[in-house]
């Protein structure tokens, strides 16, 4: 019988193997995290993070190893026996649920009841008190139908705090949040942390965890690789953990644009319903141009408007110095634009569908004689995309909601490369990408800005944004308010600095170039 672990850890794991259908999930993995602290879980996915996470939640049981919770050894893995032992999580996909208000999703199957009877008053006020504590400002009775993405997290993350937990597991909490609620999301980590709680997050936002984690633990391959304190490791030690290599996409390289010519994309005076508005930019082939702001600064307003999927009420759009037809996504499309969207699940992919299918889709006509599909043809372009970007699938047949979200983002990006555009339009092309994958995918920005293609690259990542750009404008209120260029990013991260504190000096440059935007705007 295993002993039971000190009471000074939070959460003690040992041993921890898990396998499924004869694929090793976990080999022996051990994990330790402190009452107080916030520690970091990295690794790719398919690293095992998920297997050891539903573990500690009680939704799977290991197949061998012990799991105890501030000394207490977990003999049950169930959901409930996790909760009592004050085990918490924030899911990555929101457990919502719609038609209620805020209020009665934060307390589900636990209401505060006068008698026989749920008191919803009681609710309201409890939950108007958790939300104040995260300095969220969302009236508890309004149904989760109407609230924001970000406003959704945040109910998602009150509901989880409300649960009296002394662990909490944070999954890519800040994925739909803005600058703001990111930045109370944390001062409300660091309260609860300095109030003994334990904190298990999980981030492929590197940026993130140097600020809020104290130790770092990676897994790679179902193994564990290292535990260190995040003050004693490198961004680049941390990526090389994770990844097994050293990965060199997230310096910037400079780059040599020729500006002398006429534009290849030029909007003019671009408006929408209420974003973006009257925005006009040029961007010339060779050209990787960031586009930043906070969230609701209009940069996904105007990748829709680019392409038409949201009919600009004025302004033009012109591609070789030819007028494109605006509010029309098929004319922008065969005029020579694609947009990779925000979105992958719902707006870049048929989930149910083969990676082939998908891998075909935007060039099925050219793929075709007389009305059918040339299959020898489309199964050719299909293998050489797998191959050049590298997506780990083990049969192009397999539906491409099985994938990794690594993986299903190159097969968005795979499709359009293979119509040939001239204009890109990425709309947050890493998010929710493992860091390997996103080293992977800014080569492949790189490398199709370096065939001659312009690209437009909008990212709430500071570090992606000045890795990939050769300028950047920054949006507020649905206008482009600034333009930065290389020049004065360089300034702000002298060459003769050490590499890891360049781009903490870049990101708060331009994290300060978009506040002070925000205000002027």
């Amino acid at each position: 019988m295993t002993a039971a672990a000190p009471a000074s850890d939070a959460v003690r794991m040992r041993g921890i193997s898990k396998s499924f259908g004869g694929v090793q999930a976990l080999r022996g993995v051990d994990l330790t995290v402190r009452p107080g602290s916030v520690h970091a879980l990295l690794g790719e996915n398919g690293a095992g993070k998920s297997t050891i996470l539903k573990i500690l939640c009680g939704v799977q049981p290991p197949d061998c190893g012990a799991v105890a919770i501030f000394g207490e050894r977990m003999s049950e893995f169930t959901p409930e026996a996790a909760r009592r032992l004050g085990v918490a999580m924030i899911f990555q996909e929101m457990s919502l649920i719609p038609t209620l208000t805020v209020a009665q999703n934060i307390f589900l199957t636990r209401e505060p009841r006068t008698g026989r009877f749920l008191d919803d008053r009681a609710a309201r006020a409890q939950a108007r008190a958790l939300l104040a504590q995260l300095g969220v400002d969302i009236d508890p009775a309004t149904p989760v139908s109407r609230l924001s993405t970000g406003q959704k997290q945040m109910t998602e993350i009150a509901k989880a705090v409300s649960q009296n937990a002394r662990v909490l597991i944070m999954d890519e909490p800040t994925s739909a949040l803005s600058t703001a609620e990111v930045d109370h999301l944390f001062a409300f980590v660091d309260r609860i942390r300095r109030g003994g709680m334990a904190v298990l997050y999980v981030s492929h936002k590197m940026d993130e965890i140097r600020r809020i984690a104290d130790t770092v633990t990676v897994l790679r391959d179902g193994t564990h690789v290292l535990t260190r304190p995040i003050a004693d490791i490198t961004l680049e030690q941390i990526i090389e953990a994770i990844v097994g290599r050293r990965i060199n996409a997230f310096a910037h390289r400079a780059r040599v644009v020729d500006r002398s010519g006429p534009p290849l994309l030029e909007l003019r005076g671009l408006s929408g319903q209420d974003k973006p508005r009257e925005v006009s930019l040029q961007l010339h082939r060779g050209e990787i141009l960031g586009i930043a702001g906070l969230l609701g600064a209009g940069r996904s307003e105007l990748a829709r408007a680019i392409l038409g999927i949201d009919p600009p009420v004025s302004g033009s759009i012109l591609l070789h110095g030819r007028r494109v037809p605006c509010g029309v996504p098929r004319a922008a499309i065969g005029a020579g634009i694609a947009l990779i969207p925000e979105d992958r699940r719902t707006q870049g992919l048929i989930l149910e569908q083969s990676v082939f299918a998908n891998l075909t889709l935007p060039t099925i006509d050219r793929l075709s004689r007389r009305g059918f599909v040339d299959d020898a043809r489309a199964s050719a372009q299909a293998q050489d995309l797998i191959a050049r970007l590298r997506i780990k699938v083990a049969s192009p047949s397999l539906a491409v909601k099985t994938l990794s979200g690594g993986n299903q983002q190159k097969v968005v990006l795979a499709k359009w490369l293979a119509a040939d555009p001239d204009v890109l339009v990425l709309d947050e092309p890493t998010a929710g990408v493992d860091i390997g994958s996103k080293g992977e995918i800014v080569e492949l920005v790189r490398a199709a800005a370096d065939s001659g293609k312009g690209v437009i690259v909008m990212s709430s990542e500071l570090a992606e944004l000045l890795s990939l750009s050769d300028r950047i404008l920054v949006m507020s209120g649905g206008r482009v308010v600034r333009a930065i260029d290389r020049i004065e990013i360089d300034e702000w991260s002298p060459p003769d600095t050490d590499p890891v504190d360049r781009i903490s000096l870049a990101e708060r440059g331009l994290q300060h170039a978009i506040q002070e935007s925000q205000r002027d705007g």
